[in-house]
């Protein structure tokens, strides 16, 4: 295939873009025509107000938070059939993935076109490990079926959570008991998919107050695209809790063991005019490993009618290993591919050959292990009234972080945060105008000090129309690899910093049958992190090439863009729903030029359908994506269209059927070049539940 500058879903994306605003530009006129009787029932959306964002830590309610934000229940999850985390963020504004093959393979997440500055929270802990910035795989490897919700908070929040927050933070919470029962349930599907889930949860009266308590179990058994590639996921997740009127002291957990085994790559860029060449290999030898858990405590109490203090303390932990193992016959001979033309030049040995010759893949063996933990406690007093919420906090956070490959081996290394924030959101005139102020500071034992700053507003223009604005600081911090590296490493990285400004509004017509929100953003980073191939670096091994390159400040980053979702309720049981986001990301190398980001879509968006009643689910989505650079920033991956179905039927009072078929077109997806990703893909399965 032909790599190409020329978006191939260019005007399928825009054709998406156009017809959703012109649906929802419409839909207001044909409601009015078909305004139901005064007999009837119409079930409406939540007004903004009822929806809370826990993870503000304010528990501010949706129309008064001054930045974007998305919060995704169980309820959809489960009426989808979803399966992959991946799947149910990517139908959400803002947020792009890479995935470099089958389900629970390789991930590469894009939150607003930046891909190392977003944070991950699971029940108040912060997941980002010191070493890595990330938590590795593991978003492709979450259960969807063991949270509660979801919430997106795009847009920087460095004075509510500390660093690598600038394109936003996305907060999972464990599963809460609702009532007393117990389901299980099993599925298969495409590429040998097999999951089995299981959990119980009770909920009991204790004198004054409620103890309630869930436990969840599953197990994920996969193949892959190429022989021998396969995905193993074991799950177990927790939560207990015991609240009264005035207190509540409650302990969450989430454990997770996955492996996988791909294929390997071999990817070149020799310049001729058929553009990039790229292919795997099955190999018997690759395996992955990580072992990772969360676990928090927390203990909150109501001291007086407007003032309320809650402890969150936790350990959050992942052990990441990667193993390519010797190859006993043939003297490490993998396999073998055709030379794509005359006069290739293979870069692994040097040899020629002519198109269409085997040209001979070695497999050479190669280990590397990485451990991350993190010891965490938060404390804020929280105080709200009619038209004031305050919040003041202090975190301390301990970050280590070990390491060990085949070339090299990294001491362990670890940091401390000390914290303290403040954040107050005040309403004026009768709570028509929201403003919010908050302000941080944070002190790394390893190399300074850090302030950060927000300022925001919201306004209700009328009842149902609001706008908001926001001004934010933020940064992304040096990870412990980045210092301490023992080849790359350099101790006098300093943090990248980067200033954000936000506009949008909120708007709800017809009781809540129509929704929409619209924002716009720009942000820029400077000081940024990249190993720069100037500086001469004696350390690094000759095997390895030149001796130059090391970790430096000095590169910048910048990105701006639109992101708008609206929702309709045609009929009580019939939604309309649309998101599209445009996304321009630049990054400036060391000459001062700015460049395309690389792995960066423009244009994406979910155009979806979804029929609910008491019995059954059902419903479509159309995901579109833009083509994008691939890493070398000389290659594109095609943009694509995605059709998904999903249903779910109750078929008694305690058996459900649900299924779910992914690119139901069979269209050809490129995400990561040299990747292969499924073409039609399924799961079905049945629950029990008692």
């Amino acid at each position: 295939m032909k790599a190409t500058k020329t978006s191939p879903s260019r005007s399928a994306v825009s054709l998406l873009a156009v017809s959703a605003l012109l649906i929802c530009g419409l839909l207001p006129w044909t409601a009015e025509a078909q305004e139901p009787s005064a007999g009837d029932e119409t079930q409406t959306a939540p007004a903004l107000e009822e929806v809370t964002v826990t993870a503000s830590k304010m528990d501010l309610a949706l129309g008064q938070m001054t930045q974007a934000v998305t919060v995704i229940t169980q309820t959809e999850m489960l009426g989808q059939a979803q399966t992959s985390v991946t799947d149910v963020l990517r139908a959400q504004p803002g947020i792009q993935f890479q995935v470099g093959g089958a389900p629970g393979q390789f991930i590469y997440p894009r939150l607003r076109g930046f891909t190392d500055s977003t944070l991950y929270v699971f029940d108040g802990i912060t997941w980002n490990g010191g070493g890595s910035g990330s938590i590795n795989y593991l978003l492709g490897q979450l259960d969807p079926t063991m949270v509660q919700s979801i919430q997106v908070l795009r847009g920087p929040h460095a004075t509510t959570y500390g660093a690598d927050t600038t394109s936003g933070v996305i907060d999972f919470t464990t599963l809460a008991a609702t009532g007393t029962g117990a389901d299980i349930s099993a599925e298969g599907g495409s590429l040998d998919w097999r999951k089995v889930r299981a959990g119980v949860q009770d909920l009991e009266s204790i004198g004054d107050g409620t103890w309630g308590g869930t436990l969840n179990a599953s197990y994920v058994d996969s193949g892959g695209e190429w022989q021998y590639e396969y995905t193993k996921n074991e799950t177990l997740v927790g939560r207990t809790s015991f609240r009264d009127s005035n207190f509540e002291v409650g302990l969450s957990f989430y454990l997770t063991d996955n492996k996988f085994q791909s294929a390997a790559l071999d990817q070149y860029y020799p310049g001729y005019s058929d553009g990039d060449f790229s292919v795997q290999i099955p190999d018997p030898s690759n395996y992955d490993e990580t072992k990772a858990g969360i676990g928090a405590l927390w203990l909150e109490q109501q001291l007086t009618a407007n003032l309320s203090q809650k402890l969150t303390v936790g350990y959050a932990g992942q052990d990441f290993s990667v193993t390519d193992g010797a190859l006993a016959s043939n003297g490490g001979l993998l396999g073998t591919y055709a030379a794509p033309y005359n006069g290739f030049t293979d870069p692994d040995s040097g040899e020629t050959y002519n198109a269409g010759q085997e040209v001979p893949v070695y497999q050479f063996p190669f280990t590397e292990k990485t451990i991350e933990d993190n010891q965490e406690a938060d404390y804020n007093l929280l105080y709200r009234a009619d038209s004031v919420s305050a919040l003041l906090g202090a975190t301390y956070l301990h970050q280590g972080f070990d390491s060990e490959s085949s070339y090299s081996t990294s001491e362990h290394q670890g940091e401390a945060i000390r914290s303290v924030y403040a954040d107050t959101s005040i309403g004026w005139l009768s709570n028509q105008l929201h403003t919010e102020l908050g302000a941080r500071l944070d002190s790394y034992t390893e190399w300074r000090d850090k302030a950060t700053y927000s300022l925001g507003a919201t306004y209700d223009i009328v009842k149902e129309v609001t706008v908001y604005a926001n001004y934010g600081t933020s940064f992304t911090q040096p990870t412990l690899d980045e210092l301490y590296d023992p080849i790359y490493g350099n101790k006098q990285l300093t943090p990248e910093n980067a200033d954000t400004i936000e506009a949008g509004v909120r708007a709800r017509q017809l009781d809540g049958q129509l929704t929409e929100s619209v924002t716009f953003w720009h942000s820029y980073v400077d000081n940024v992190i990249n190993i720069n191939y100037d500086i001469y670096n004696p350390l690094i091994p000759s095997a390895f090439g030149p001796p130059y390159g090391e970790y430096a400040n000095f590169e910048a980053e910048r990105s701006q863009g639109v992101e708008f979702e609206a929702a309709y309720k045609i009929t009580p049981e019939l939604t309309l729903n649309t998101n599209y986001t445009r996304t321009d990301a630049y990054e400036m190398n060391a000459a001062g030029q700015w460049g395309f980001m690389i792995e960066n879509a423009r244009n994406m968006g979910n155009l979806g359908l979804t029929w609910a009643q008491s019995q059954f689910d059902v419903g479509t989505n159309l995901f579109v994506t833009d083509h994008r650079l691939d890493y070398s920033s000389e290659f594109w991956a095609p943009g694509y269209a995605r059709l998904d179905f999903f249903g779910r039927y109750h078929l008694t009072g305690h058996f459900d059927l649900y299924a779910r078929v992914q690119n139901a077109l069979d269209h050809h997806i490129v995400e990561v070049i040299g990747y292969k990703n499924p073409g039609v893909y399924f799961v079905a399965g049945v629950r029990y539940q008692l």
